[in-house]
């Protein structure tokens, strides 16, 4: 008698469904124009997306770096130097001492936030946080700001100092300005000039030499030489006379 085989009972819940859900969305996408421009936009937005993220901005080219500058400059000087002259150097003076701030023009040269501070003495409105222009044709010596104020004076110019290259100074009314050299980096070059050269030879030639020992050595071994050359002739008479007695 033949077994009877127990077949399972087949459901619409499979394969044949997930497969008939797909064809259909193909199907609505191929035959329908309007579902093709939107897939082709998606697609070419994601492709963007993607490119964008793997490729990074390429950063600005630096500009040119500017000859190094030493000079001192009254308040009328200062002002041609706001990053608006052809080389684009700016310059910005704190508690009389003159900056170059160029490689942080984006923030004193023209459009920057601090860009009233360029060709300018910065130390009023540091000391008071206010970034206007300071328009001032003479010198400003500060001497109405309060003890705190002041001291924010000096903790801005000790940043100014740590992070831009000093230039000079800002002369007050009838002051001269400092010879620099092409060596120096924050001071004047002292040594070369006439007077300083003057000085270095004088104290030079009066200066005492140094006493030497040389004169003493030959005093000390004279006294040897002699009488290690005396030494043998006694000797010898000694032994002369010896031998003359045992003869």
């Amino acid at each position: 008698m033949a077994e009877d085989k127990i077949i399972p009972e087949t459901t619409g819940d499979g394969p044949s469904e997930e497969v008939g859900f797909l064809a259909s969305v193909i199907n609505e996408i191929i035959y329908s124009p309007l579902n093709l421009v939107l897939v082709a936009i998606i697609t070419v937005l994601v492709y963007k997306i993607l490119r964008s993220r793997q490729q990074p901005a390429a950063a600005p080219p630096p500009e040119p770096e500017l000859p190094r500058l030493r000079k001192d400059f009254t308040v009328a000087e200062l002002r041609a130097f706001d990053g608006n002259q052809p080389d684009g150097r700016v310059l910005v003076a704190v508690n009389g001492s003159v900056y170059d701030v160029t490689k942080g023009k984006r923030f004193y040269g023209p459009g920057g936030p601090y860009a009233a501070f360029g060709g300018r003495d910065a130390s009023r409105g540091l000391a008071t946080f206010s970034v206007t222009s300071n328009d001032a044709a003479e010198w400003d010596d500060l001497s109405d700001l309060s003890a705190m104020e002041m001291e924010s004076v000096r903790e801005w110019e000790m940043q100014f100092k740590e992070k831009y290259i000093l230039v000079g100074r800002l002369l007050k009314p009838g002051e001269q300005p400092t010879s620099y050299s092409d060596e120096d980096e924050d001071t004047p070059n002292e040594s070369s000039t006439p007077t300083a050269a003057a000085a270095t030879a004088t104290e030079s030639t009066t200066k005492p030499a140094a006493p030497t020992t040389t004169p003493s050595s030959p005093k000390k071994t004279t006294p040897a030489t002699t009488t290690t050359s005396d030494a043998p002739s006694k000797v010898e008479e000694v032994v002369a006379a010896a031998a003359g007695g045992d003869g």
